[in-house]
């Protein structure tokens, strides 16, 4: 079972880009450092590495729009919009130089976010973030959309079946996330991506912030192909790429020790490098 953090923690709201947004902060002991969560899900999502975490950086836990606790406008669900709120939350804030690590639609997020502020962050994280995009991704918005119709006990079955190693309480927790995710933001992604990918590999030769990218196995359930990987690594200046065997698309919920122990690795290295005691 996953259980809350232990870290003490402030939960507070943010007027950003003209709605509301509910960020979690914590009683960290380093740089900060902003967690987005990927899509259908909410900030409790981070909750099995906030612990360690804390131990190195100060970490600001951020409810997407149409997400959790954050407001849920009636339109506004692409990457500008999230990449602006983004912005509005780090001003908000006040966090000087933060590190942003984003997970799935969060690292999508975190990328545009990088393109339009190549100065802004310390260092990026990206946990297995979708590069391609066209009619193969329908499916998976459409299942989405299913899961998020159905009442909570009913998805929380789904998960249940789909993943027999989750507790109860796991099960129901990722059941409550999805169903109150507010449905716009799965339709007006699922648009989006019918033609495209959210973002073109070869536009991220632009970023100037130190990025690291995990991802796992396509046959583990791992969303970034290994080809894919590659072109990151050549293209993407001062980049890390980290593959995390049998990992699928949660490394941080399934591989936490291993995806700690490679977060910490490359963010503390990129604070020796900007000349951090």
């Amino acid at each position: 079972m996953t259980t809350p953090p232990a870290t003490q923690s402030r939960q507070h709201r943010v007027r950003a880009n003209g709605i509301e947004l509910a960020v979690t902060s914590y009683a960290g002991t380093g740089p900060p450092l902003l967690l987005i969560h990927g899509i259908g899900s909410r900030g409790v999502s981070w909750w099995p590495v906030i612990d360690a975490l804390a131990g190195f950086s100060s970490p600001h836990v951020l409810d997407l729009r149409g997400h959790g606790d954050s407001d849920k406008p009636p339109s506004g669900y692409l990457l500008p919009d999230y990449a602006r709120d983004i912005s509005g939350v780090i001003a908000a804030l006040g966090l000087a130089r933060p590190w942003l690590m984003g997970h799935s639609l969060g690292g999508l997020a975190t990328l545009h976010w990088a393109l339009e502020n190549p100065a802004t962050a310390a260092a990026i994280v990206l946990e297995d973030v979708l590069l391609r995009g066209g009619p193969e991704r329908l499916p998976a918005f459409d299942g989405w959309l299913a899961l998020n119709a159905l009442p909570v006990a009913a998805a929380a079955a789904h998960f249940a079946n789909e993943h027999p190693g989750w507790t109860a309480e796991d099960c129901y927790r990722r059941a409550e996330s999805i169903t109150a995710t507010a449905r716009e933001v799965f339709i007006e992604l699922r648009a989006a991506n019918a033609q495209e990918p959210a973002v073109r590999i070869e536009s991220l030769a632009t970023i100037t912030s130190p990025a690291l990218l995990l991802h796992g196995d396509i046959e583990s359930g791992g969303m970034l192909t290994a080809s894919e990987a590659a072109r990151f690594a050549a293209i993407v200046p001062n980049s890390k790429v980290v593959r995390v065997p049998n990992g699928g698309h949660a490394l941080h919920r399934d591989h936490s020790d291993s995806f700690v122990r490679e977060v910490r690795t490359f963010l503390l290295d990129q604070r020796v490098g900007e000349g951090a005691a």
